[in-house]
């Protein structure tokens, strides 16, 4: 304790740090858990103060507050932060911990603005980081942490759950209902949270009365995430946590940049929206941006001063790609900040059409991108204006009903059998696939089973099991094809959530934003592998853009021959 440094004046807990040299630490005095709670701060050298242990939570409902002492007067903060004080504390030793809202004077956004560039080593140089997600409101938090011990002596890298025999106890393991459970804490939905636990030399998560590594629990939750068997726990997949888990590591997949890491990250939830964004500058894939004063935490900066300079930065590091991360809201395409600017407090769809590493789509044939142009707030590039959407339809999804589409103009909808039933009969629409039927099927999940001749008899299953809900199958081949269907319902689920299916002029199929309406065209930008929605201006070659596409018919470079027909031809395209 000797090389702490003096205490906060107590005429006020805050004084100004000198920053990149000094920050705040918090003493925990010991106590047993009905004793009050008594803090005192301490302002210490980044190169010379004592260890540390740090803490991870959510802040939880602002106006639950719980009053602590700190320094001998009285002092509020949230109830989670509370607890996680209680559960942490000794009986018998004084404890030195980092947290966020007492070691930061949240009122001041200079000081703000100056820790957030020190977070990542904060919790990167903590000897342990506890992740307190508070009481298992089921009583079985114990559940949790036996099973994580049984399966890990399972030796998960040499063991998948598809190679357990059908009668392994862990199959039918009423516990694992309980680790279903916590997959569901606030705490997995937060942005902070992954650079807290990623970066932390020794993570461990306090849940109730358990204790157990944060990694041992993501090994099992990716080991259970390949298992068909686990679906029925009720287990999330907790995406940006399997694949992010460890900081300190290299990315796993080399192809990813810091884009992806934002995009993978897009449904996790802060109170503040340049968070969005701040709570991801400690891996080391920001360290580019940083290092070139591209992107510095500030808090005296508006959202949408921080997106545009983010979104600037980012095409120039990165490359056109960004693009794809592009969302937008009715109200969002409407304001004055540019559409190509990804606005990260829009979180629509889970899952991106483009998803790195791209092997999949090649929309623009190879073709390389030249350098794009940015002549003010407008983004100007090589782009292939494909087709003008004819119709838009909303996409609805539901357990019980099935799949719907409605018209976004005039609001009639219909079902899925409908939808079929018609496609398979003549008409005067213009047809550019053989198949009409299959080809829509396939758009439906984005091609993903393109090349399954029974695609299209696994959407009708679909359709006839949701018509005929509630009915016992007749023979075993029903219960086959109610199988089929559902997995088919499931791939669907994963990529229509807030998008459109639309139709163009001659007759392509696409999925699309969801504010796609009849007018807006399709562009392969040159360079980038998936096709966009752009939203013409009044003058020509000016354009809003919407986001990304897929268009069943040109996701394999079928550009190159309409080019080659001059069907089509290359022009610049004004984004703005």
């Amino acid at each position: 304790m000797d090389d702490l440094m003096q205490y906060e004046p107590e005429q006020n807990f805050y004084r100004p740090l000198a920053p990149p040299h000094t920050f705040r630490l918090l003493v925990l005095d010991p106590g047993h858990v009905s004793h009050p709670v008594s803090i005192r701060l301490r302002v210490v050298e980044r190169a010379t103060g004592p260890a540390y242990d740090a803490i991870s939570y959510v802040w939880g409902d602002p106006g639950h507050k719980v009053t602590i002492a700190c320094d001998g007067r009285p002092f509020e903060i949230t109830f989670n932060l509370f607890w996680a004080l209680v559960r942490i504390r000794s009986v018998s030793q004084p404890k030195i911990l980092w947290a966020d809202a007492i070691c930061i004077n949240q009122s001041d956004l200079q000081e703000r603005s100056s820790e957030v560039t020190f977070m990542g080593s904060l919790y990167s140089n903590a000897s342990r980081v506890y992740i307190c997600m508070g009481d298992a409101e089921d009583g079985k938090e114990l559940q949790v942490q036996t099973v994580i011990n049984d399966a890990k002596a399972l030796d998960l890298g040499r063991h998948s759950p598809l190679s357990l025999p059908s009668d392994h106890s862990l199959q039918n393991d009423v516990r694992w209902y309980a680790l279903g459970t916590l997959t569901e804490n606030p705490w997995f939905s937060r942005a902070w949270v992954i650079q807290e636990a990623a970066l932390a030399k020794e993570p461990i998560v306090l849940y109730g009365r358990a204790e157990f590594g944060y990694r041992d629990l993501v090994s099992v939750l990716r080991w259970l995430n390949t298992s068909p068997w686990a679906i029925r726990f009720g287990l999330s997949s907790l995406f940006i946590h399997l694949d992010w888990a460890d900081w300190r590591l290299n990315a796993q997949n080399p192809a990813y940049a810091f884009v992806d890491l934002l995009s993978h990250a897009a449904l996790l939830s802060c109170s503040d929206p340049r968070d969005k964004v701040y709570a991801f500058l400690g891996h080391p894939l920001a360290y580019p941006l940083i290092s070139n004063n591209l992107v510095r935490p500030d808090y005296q900066k508006t959202p949408a001063q921080v997106y545009l300079e983010l979104s600037n930065a980012l095409i120039q590091h990165t490359g056109l790609r960004v693009l794809t991360t592009v969302e937008h809201t009715q109200s969002t395409i409407l304001e004055d900040l540019p559409s190509w600017v990804t606005r990260w407090d829009v979180s629509l769809v889970m899952n991106d059409i483009f998803k790195v590493p791209n092997t999949k789509f090649s929309a623009s044939a190879g073709r390389t991108a030249s350098a794009p142009v940015f002549a003010g707030n407008n983004l100007i590039l090589q782009g292939i204006i494909l087709e003008k959407v004819q119709h838009s339809y909303t996409i609805h999804t539901s357990e019980v009903s099935g799949i719907s589409f409605e018209n976004t103009f005039t609001g009639e909808q219909r079902g899925l059998k409908q939808v079929l039933e018609g496609l398979c009969k003549s008409g005067d629409s213009p047809r550019m696939y053989p198949a009409p039927e299959l080809a829509f099927c396939s758009t439906l999940c984005t091609g993903g089973s393109a090349f399954e001749s029974n695609l299209a008899r696994r959407a009708v299953s679909l359709a006839v099991m949701f018509e005929n809900r509630g009915q016992a199958p007749k023979d075993t081949s029903t219960q086959e094809n109610i199988d089929d269907a559902l997995v088919y319902f499931s791939g669907v689920k994963a990529v229509c959530m807030n998008r459109t299916v639309v139709a163009t002029d001659r007759g392509f199929y696409g999925l699309a934003p969801l504010l796609t309406a009849p007018g807006d065209v399709v562009c392969i930008i040159v360079g980038v592998d998936v096709p966009f929605i752009l939203r013409p201006r009044g003058d020509a070659g000016i354009f809003r853009l919407l986001g990304e596409s897929y268009i069943h018919g040109v996701m394999e470079g079928q550009v190159k021959g309409m080019l080659e027909r001059k069907e089509v031809f290359e022009q610049s395209v004004v984004i703005c």
